[in-house]
């Protein structure tokens, strides 16, 4: 094989972003030996070689965006031409006990030797890349100019990019400093709430809960809570499907519990959140926190939610209401606001609940916040 070229990564993913080469022209590799770490709009992936061989040329700088079967790498002495694209892919972690205190992540702790050679093997693939359309002449004219043509607009027949638009953006990055490109995880973000926006019929409730009894971990507790309302009122429990009008009810939760880091914003999910107890959550949460803080939870750890859970009020203790985002397929995201003391000098919870309107009633909405309330009202403090 003389060139090894991106592999695909899952989920749907067609582009990474290259974050570090841990190899250069001239090297001696070994079989699933890390070549370099890419960031996708999931998480950062490192990726092997899967061959011994010494390294002629790599493709793309730090910081360039790669597309799934564009080359990372050619082979120093290879004959033959075949290109191989692989394929990596993550299992979901298993489930943390409260035993092992969440030292790994939601259950899964293969050395990164194990993990590497695990998640890769060898597959044909096809890519799928969107061309920018401009002529040689805008793209000289851009360069002279100064201006990034990925970062345009067309205006043109068909969103070809025209000398006006390199121009105004020329004059843009002269008045106003050059823009920042999206990247990573903030890129997909901005995805997510597009296709959000153009697909969810959005409506939120909101609602003062006053509580009798303060969990000691209140993030936890509303989970069970929200677990326990999805078994009382199913309906928004489900994943939509708006082109053929149908809905699946799910006899599980999967949690997804918004995680605020300086990257952006991830959803790391808690599986199976009706069957497990206080303990062992806070244990699976504390482990999937760190993962996404050091940037190693796989990224089928960050799929799957049957709902979502936004904590922002432990944010901000001014913070209480919110318009929280549905991401379909799912119908409802829950967001709980900081405490603050009641009229009688007990707490309050304010609760913010963002429904599509598609196929959630507001009765059905209602409910589900009345049941939220009834949980967290009779649950057992320390």
């Amino acid at each position: 094989m003389r060139y090894f070229k991106l592999p695909d990564l899952g989920e749907g993913l067609i582009e990474a972003e290259i974050v570090e080469w841990h190899v250069k022209a001239g090297d001696q590799v070994s079989t699933d030996q890390v070549m370099l770490a890419v960031e996708t709009a999931k998480a950062i992936v490192e990726i092997p070689s899967p061959q011994m061989g010494i390294i002629e040329h790599t493709f793309g700088d730090i910081g360039d965006t790669v597309h799934i079967g564009e080359p990372l790498v050619e082979y120093q002495g290879e004959n033959d031409s075949v290109s191989v694209v692989g394929n990596l892919s993550a299992e979901p972690l298993g489930q943390v006990s409260a035993n092992n205190n969440g030292s790994n992540t939601e259950a899964n702790n293969k050395s990164q030797a194990e993990a590497k050679t695990d998640r890769f093997s060898i597959g044909i693939k096809s890519s799928t890349m969107i061309a920018i359309q401009a002529s040689p002449s805008v793209r000289g004219l851009a360069g002279r100019l100064g201006v990034d043509v990925e970062q345009i607009t067309g205006t043109g027949d068909g969103g070809r990019i025209t000398s006006d638009d390199v121009e105004k953006a020329a004059r843009m990055n002269q008045n106003l400093g050059d823009s920042e490109k999206l990247t990573g995880v903030r890129k997909a973000m901005a995805q997510v709430m597009i296709k959000s926006h153009q697909q969810i019929v959005p409506v939120t409730l909101f609602a003062d809960v006053p509580l009798t009894k303060v969990a000691s971990e209140m993030t936890i507790a509303v989970a069970k809570a929200i677990a326990f309302a999805c078994i009382k009122e199913p309906a928004l429990n489900v994943w939509f499907d708006g082109e053929n009008m149908s809905r699946r009810i799910l006899d599980f939760v999967d949690l997804g519990i918004a995680v605020d880091t300086e990257q952006g914003l991830f959803v790391p999910v808690l599986r199976q959140v009706q069957d497990r107890d206080e303990d062992d959550l806070k244990a699976g949460l504390e482990a999937l926190k760190h993962a996404v803080i050091t940037r190693n939870i796989p990224p089928a750890e960050l799929t799957g939610a049957t709902i979502i859970l936004s904590n922002y009020g432990s944010l901000n203790p001014y913070c209480r209401y919110g318009t929280p985002i549905v991401v379909p397929p799912m119908v409802a995201i829950v967001g709980i606001g900081a405490l603050y003391a009641g009229e009688d000098s007990g707490k309050v919870l304010p609760i913010s609940l963002t429904f599509d309107h598609r196929c959630v009633t507001g009765g059905e909405a209602s409910r589900f916040i009345g049941y939220i309330a009834d949980y967290l009202n009779n649950i057992k403090t320390e």
